[in-house]
């Protein structure tokens, strides 16, 4: 990429979950790419490809279920973050 092309290019951060770093290093290793580039490669595959690529499968919540599963998840919560999301809504 020319250094004009560098300045004309979007930039976005994006925080990757824990290990996907190194998993993304490795890919672009063996195919021989920058990480940026190897980002760049897979999200046009992947937005090339759109919507038929979608996975197909169970709601990440059922429905009709919702509450139940919001209030569990609620409860998991250390007391301290139960009771900063208490305070929000007072």
């Amino acid at each position: 990429m020319t250094s004009s092309a560098t300045t004309r290019a979007e930039k976005f951060v994006v925080r990757f979950p824990n290990g996907m770093r190194a998993s993304v290093a490795e890919a672009a290793g063996l195919s021989h790419r920058s990480m940026n580039a190897e980002i760049i490669a897979r999200l046009q595959h992947s937005l090339s490809n759109w919507p038929t690529t979608l996975p197909h499968g169970e709601p990440a919540i059922p429905d009709g279920n919702e509450e139940a599963y919001l209030l569990e998840r609620f409860r998991r919560l250390p007391a301290g973050k139960q009771q900063a999301l208490l305070a929000l809504l007072d």
